[in-house]
Formats: C-alpha cells, structure tokens, sequence
C-alpha cells in the first residue's frame, strides 16, 4: 500500500473520531451549560464548536485530494488545538474543565500520525497549552469571557489577590504541563510497542511473500532447467567438438568461441535462478569453513589466470565448525569472489581473509561464543552510492546489459540470512569494495577434520597462500 493511501485512511479515521468528539461536546455544552446560556463563555463554546463544525467539512472536502493528506493529518490536529485553548481560556483556563482536550488531542497524534509527525504536532500541543495558560493570567482572559458565571473555581480566582492567583496559575499550569508530558511518554513507549510490532508483522508478511514466490520460482524453473539445460549441453557439447576440429586462427574458431561465450552465459543464467529458488537449508550439518574458502578459491583459478590477477588468501586452518549448508556457503563465497572479479581491471588484487573473533562482550573465560569473519575486498572500480542501498535486491545489477542476471549478491544475501549471520559493505568510487560477513560460531576447537568434505576438494591439497 502507498504512503498516499495510508494517509488517506490514517486522515478518514480522523475526521471520523472528531466528528464523534464534536458530537459528544456539544451535548455536554447543551446538558451542562445550556441552562447557562447568558454566558459569554457558553456564547464563545457554541461559536468554537460550530466553527469547529464548518471546518470539519471544509476538511472532508480536502480529504478528496491525495496529495495534500499528509499535511492535512498534522494541521487538522494544530487547529483543533488552537480551538481547545480557546474554548479553556472561556472556560477557566488552568481550572477549566476542558483542558483534558490537550490530552485527547496528545493521545490522538501519537496514535495515528507516523512518529516523525507526531513529535512535531505533540511539541506544538505542548507549547501551545503552556502559552494558552501563560495569556490566561496575563490578559485574565478567562475573566474576559466571564468564566466564573459557569466555573466556581474560576469565580474564586478572580476574587483573589494577585500573589495568590499567581501562586494557583503556576501551581496548575505545572501540574497540566507534568501531566501532559508524562502521559506523552508513556503513550511513546506503549506506541513504539505496537510500531515495533506492526514492522515485525510486515517483515514477516514480506518472508512468507518471499517464501511463496520461492516456491512458485523453483517449480517454474525446475521446468525451465528440465526443458533449457539439455539442449544448452548439447549445444555446449558440439561446439567444443567443433572448435576442436577447428583452426585457432581461422574465422570460425573466432565465430564459434564467440557462440560458446555466449551458450555458457545462457548456463550461467539458469544456474543462478535455479540458486536462488532452491530451499538451501534441507540439508544442513557443521561443515569446514577453511574447506569451503579454500573450494571457492580453486573454483576461481581460470578467471584469475585470464585476468592476470592476484588473490591474497588469508585464512585461519582452526576455525570453528559452522552449522551450515554446505553448497549454498560455497555459492555464496564464490559469487563473492566472482564479483570481485569482474569489478577489477587486468592485474587486479583480490584479498580474502577468514578469522575467528570471540564477542566484545563475554561472560568469563569459559565462554567460548563468537563469530567467523569473512572478508572479500577488491581493487575495483568501486560501487556507486545510490546503487549500495540495492546491491542485494533480486535481478539489480550494476554490470550493465546481458553481464549480470542480478542474482548474485541476492543468493549471498540469502543465504547469509539463513544461517544468520550479517552482511556489510564499503565501496569507494575508484578504490574497490569490501563484503564483511559475520556468521554467529561456538570458539575455536582444537581438532581439526583433514578428511575430504562435502564438496570433495581434499584441503591438503589446495594452496591457501598467494594464488
């Protein structure tokens, strides 16, 4: 749904709740003062409730337009306020019967205005109690209007002295203002509860969306994979065949390399969206981070020698085993590197580094709790800053037309998420970029696991110094 028409909703829900307030004061100015009518201060309620009244279908008619709702919502609530201190200057000031209209009106904005506009209409319902009070006593409004023919208490404040009114204006006017801001903060924290709530609710409507689309995306790409990848073989297949039987520099070599670059992007694409719909978390069990890391650098070996670039591997042998899935973290490292690669010019540096780091915070010596560090830093072109906020998004590539499906950073995200860990990144315009994931992990054990895992790379054999 749009801001346009929360807003809009937000705004109906108002008029509605202050046409039943308006409703409500005027039958109690009828039942309460009417007999009353004489008075200059019953005479200025009818005129505040039915200028109230007019501005509620002025209002109405506003509330058609879109565009200006959002301001509407604040403003309705500025004026009422307006009117309550008029309409409690009538009738008494400090020791009128309306002044829990400031409080209602409170109440109301942090209700239903979004909280950066409810701080704004709640601080000028504040200033506007203190300064309606302040004018109470310095003009004697309250004995302008006569107030004392419908309020005794106002009565006998204006038949006293100076210091005493002074000293019961102040006394009131602090108790008011106490009043008004500690009900302003707890109806705060109790909001916040319930806007913290509503996030939480939303965040979980958008995974079980996002669940569903999965589901929907794996059967729909299972087809597509059933009824693409066979042929993409085929075809992958027979060109090798050709281009064996052809001369390197003759034109068709040329001409088919050119079709295989091609036929392999085409494989690539449908390897991504079938990463990225796949339920990676069926099969999990401790696994070796050292042995992944080390999988994803043998993986990247001929893009690295094609670039002419060098890999810094810096990983601790000893890190603890993580509860993981095996070949989702091998995806999601590898799709690191790879788009490491492809930000860097020939001759590039790619530094990959893998640490153990106990919590800042420990309960003795015994606590063993913290977190695996994983850090891929290039020096590539860097990433642009409005694109940072949306590198994670699905099928959001910042590699320009047909060099990216989107995927990538997406599956590393997700994953990341599901083994709940967290993902940050610094890019510099120019100076390259740096992914800093952190995965929650029990301390560092001293066994170590040399056998073959999961992906079948033998970590003895695979070089974890400069590549």
């Amino acid at each position: 749904m749009s801001s346009f028409e929360t807003d809009r909703q937000s705004f109906r829900h108002l008029l509605r709740a202050r046409t039943l307030c308006l409703g409500l004061l005027i039958l109690l100015l009828w039942l309460g003062e009417g007999s009353r009518s004489q008075s200059i201060a019953v005479e200025a309620g009818w005129n505040i409730l039915l200028f109230a009244v007019v501005l509620s279908l002025v209002f109405m008619a506003l509330g058609g337009i879109r565009r200006i709702t959002g301001f509407l919502l604040p403003l309705v609530m500025i004026v009422d306020t307006l009117l309550a201190g008029v309409w409690i200057s009538a009738s008494g000031g400090p020791v009128s019967n309306y002044m829990p209209l400031f409080l209602l009106i409170l109440v109301s904005a942090l209700m239903i205005l979004p909280p950066k506009r409810a701080v704004v209409v709640v601080a000028w319902v504040l200033v506007i109690a203190i300064v309606t009070l302040y004018l109470d006593f310095a003009w004697r409004l309250p004995m302008v209007f006569d107030a004392g023919d419908i309020n005794p208490f106002s009565a006998i404040l204006e038949k006293s002295s100076l210091e005493f009114r002074r000293a019961a204006y102040l006394h009131q006017g602090v108790r008011w203002v106490f009043f008004l801001v500690m009900i302003t903060l707890l109806c705060f924290v109790l909001m916040r509860q319930v806007w913290s709530r509503e996030e939480k609710l939303r965040a979980r409507e958008k995974s079980l969306e996002q669940k569903r689309h999965f589901i929907q995306m794996g059967e729909l790409t299972g087809r597509i994979a059933h009824g693409v990848n066979t042929p993409l073989g085929l075809i992958s297949g027979n060109l090798e065949l050709l281009m064996g039987e052809t001369r390197k520099d003759s034109k068709t070599y040329k001409q088919l390399a050119q079709i295989d670059q091609y036929v392999q992007r085409a494989i690539n694409t449908v390897r991504d969206v079938l990463d990225y719909s796949r339920q990676s978390l069926s099969e999990i069990k401790p696994v070796s981070v050292p042995h992944i890391l080390q999988a994803a650098v043998q993986a990247i070996q001929p893009k690295l020698k094609e670039k002419e670039a060098k890999l810094i591997v810096d990983i601790d042998p000893n890190l603890p085993a993580l509860l993981a899935y095996t070949e989702g973290l091998f995806q999601a490292h590898l799709n690191l590197l790879e788009n490491a690669l492809d930000s860097i010019d020939t001759g590039g540096l790619i530094t990959l580094s893998a640490k153990f780091q106990y919590r800042q915070v420990r309960l003795s010596a015994a606590d063993k709790r913290g977190e695996i560090k994983v850090m891929v830093r290039d020096t590539g072109r860097g990433i642009p800053s409005p694109d940072l906020k949306r590198i994670f998004e699905p099928f959001y590539s910042t590699k320009g037309f047909g060099k990216g499906t989107g995927l990538g950073l997406a599956i590393v995200k997700r994953v990341v998420d599901e083994h709940r860990g967290t993902i940050t990144v610094e890019s510099r315009m120019g100076e390259g970029s740096s992914f800093t994931i952190l995965f929650p992990a029990e301390g560092i054990s001293a066994e170590r696991d040399h056998e073959k895992d999961a992906l079948g790379y033998n970590a003895d054999h695979l070089n974890g110094k400069d590549a």
